[in-house]
């Protein structure tokens, strides 16, 4: 298992809860993206994603937390004005 870190950032200023984006984000994994686990950590300039991922390639394990934030910031009105930094 491998962590994986991203951090994202609203283009205006705006806050999401902690919980409820861990529940989008849950709402987006399937199977394959082998996601055991996310953490989420917000300050007033961004919000830091963590996620343990089924790998054993740190790559791979990045490659899949970015896209499932990809599509998780796609797909969710409530983040339309975030993106990755």
């Amino acid at each position: 298992m491998v962590a994986a870190y991203l951090r994202i950032a609203p283009l205006v200023s705006t806050a999401i809860d902690p919980l409820a984006l861990r529940e989008l984000i849950y709402g987006n994994v399937v199977p394959a993206d082998r996601v055991e686990h996310v953490r989420i950590r917000a300050d007033p300039h961004g919000t830091d994603i963590f996620a343990f991922i089924d790998t054993r390639d740190p790559k791979e394990a990045a490659d899949i937390l970015h896209r499932l934030i990809t599509k998780t910031i796609a797909s969710s009105p409530q983040l339309r004005m975030w993106r990755i930094v």
